[in-house]
């Protein structure tokens, strides 16, 4: 795992981050690595999880990063308000799969969207998302899983986990 300080200033060199703190929060009984971000336009948390990793590798520890509107100057992001936004579900855990449908989905979305790793609960539009790559996508599973998929089944999913229930 890489430092809290070395993730924190790899994202505050991203271009659309003005400032950055990582810490590690309790969530459901493991402790987790995630990053508040003030922004100087707007990226999502999902990319910039991803530029982490692209950055310190896969094995940097940060589960989550978490925009927000700001820091309190001087002090490091708060562990407790960033641990409620996790459990509120406002800011997602990156999540593996968990079986072969949600592989096979991620993988179709990391493939088409040039994501590293998309993670079940990673949300399509928050990846950078449009109507190209989701038809790019919806033919990709279709052609995979044998089966046909509205797109408003698809915009509806929004995220690799609900998208596989579908499948199944």
């Amino acid at each position: 795992m890489v430092s809290l300080p070395k993730i924190s200033e790899v994202l505050s060199a991203h271009s659309a981050v003005r400032r950055a703190e990582t810490v590690i929060v309790r969530c459901d009984g493991r402790d987790v690595t995630v990053a508040a971000a003030e922004l100087n336009q707007y990226v999502s948390g999902p990319i910039l999880r991803n530029h982490v990793w692209q950055e310190l590798g896969e094995d940097s520890g940060l589960a989550a990063v978490l925009i927000v509107e700001s820091i309190p100057a001087g002090d490091a992001a708060n562990a407790e308000s960033l641990a409620a936004a996790v459990a509120d579900g406002h800011c997602a855990l990156f999540e593996e799969p968990r079986d072969d449908v949600e592989r096979r989905v991620a993988a179709i979305w990391s493939e088409t969207m040039g994501v590293t790793r998309v993670g079940v609960h990673d949300d399509f539009l928050e990846l950078g998302g449009d109507s190209l790559s989701a038809l790019r996508i919806i033919t990709a599973i279709e052609a995979q899983f044998d089966r046909s998929l509205d797109v408003y089944d698809f915009m509806s999913a929004g995220s690799v986990r609900r998208l596989a229930d579908l499948l199944r």
